[in-house]
């Protein structure tokens, strides 16, 4: 965008020599994070603001909920499932469906639970329930997790049809992750694979180190918009214990 200031100013035209609102602004914003997830940098640049000003701005969306930070990448991506929430009728609000199965799962199994909806390359948390074991992994509404190697990203994966899933295989960046990651489309063929052989995906420390998750796709109603997980340290998520929380979580999130 084209404009009259100096590089670094707090203004934004709207291409008529006005100077944009803050609203303007944040939905212009909005605009551009859901092209391609940006850094702080790369937002001030499309915006004309300077990276102080694009910091505050992504600030406050991401205390919305409409917008999500991934701390590995540093770049910032919207949330999809919050703009869907603003069509939706009031009976089909997903919280009012997921929430109390993913709070039962947790307090049956001890463990965290999660919904994770796509955003381009990634899993974005909609909903989180932390464990109350003293040893937890630090996770939070809005985390972020790579979708080549998260189980959240291979059990959503794992739902769509052949066209869909050759252009997210092909799509995706296959960054991040530790070594035990999928680092390309074949393998990572073969784990969704195996995954909808089992009705449930695995992250066995693909994520992070000692950190493992069991995750399903989610359908509400037929659609499917996502995947819940449990996850947790790898000292309690054994392999003993993955295929039951696997097909423990199918079931619960069959009848939805």
């Amino acid at each position: 965008m084209t404009t009259n200031q100096s590089p670094g100013t707090n203004d934004l035209s709207d291409g008529e020599g006005r100077t944009a609102s803050p609203i303007q602004r944040a939905l212009r914003a909005l605009e551009l994070l859901s092209a391609d997830p940006l850094t702080a940098a790369e937002l001030a640049r499309e915006l004309d603001v300077n990276r102080s000003t694009a910091l505050r701005l992504l600030g406050e969306l991401v205390a919305t909920g409409y917008v999500a930070r991934n701390e590995a990448t540093k770049r910032y991506t919207i949330v999809p499932a919050k703009f869907y929430g603003l069509i939706q009728a009031p009976e089909t609000d997903w919280s009012q469906i997921i929430d109390p199965v993913l709070a039962s799962i947790r307090d049956e199994t001890g463990d965290a639970t999660m919904l994770a909806v796509p955003a381009k390359d990634t899993m974005v948390y909609l909903a989180f329930f932390p464990t109350r074991h003293v040893v937890a992994v630090s996770e939070q509404l809005g985390t972020i997790r790579p979708m080549h190697c998260s189980a959240l990203g291979k059990a959503y994966l794992s739902a769509l049809d052949p066209e869909s899933l050759d252009t997210h295989l092909a799509r995706l960046s296959y960054a991040g992750g530790t070594e035990h990651a999928a680092k390309g489309p074949i393998e990572l063929r073969r784990r969704v694979e195996e995954s909808r052989e089992v009705r449930y995906a695995i992250d066995r420390d693909e994520t992070f180190d000692g950190v493992r998750c069991v995750a399903v796709p989610v359908r509400i109603r037929g659609s499917l918009i996502g995947a819940a997980g449990i996850s947790g340290p790898s000292s309690r998520l054994t392999d003993a214990r993955i295929p039951q929380l696997g097909q423990y979580l199918a079931t619960c999130m069959s009848d939805l």
